[in-house]
């Protein structure tokens, strides 16, 4: 398995586990403003869902893409 990229996706990783417990978390904490219909405390989480999503997507796309080469 290719490590290129694994210190990068594993900070990044940490820095949304961080953004999603205390201290930062009570900042977004909120239901005003609505974004989406969704209170913002919501959308702050699923943001960060979703981004983690797309890039493991995205590295995953990358490793399979290196590998047919």
């Amino acid at each position: 398995m290719p490590t290129f990229g694994l210190g990068s996706l594993a900070l990044l990783f940490v820095a949304i586990f961080l953004g999603l417990i205390w201290p930062v978390y009570p900042l977004a904490s909120r239901i005003q403003p609505f974004v989406f219909g969704l209170p913002f405390s919501l959308f702050y989480v699923l943001s960060l869902v979703l981004l983690s999503f797309v890039v493991l997507w995205l590295y995953d796309h990358y490793l399979n893409h290196e590998e047919d080469r």
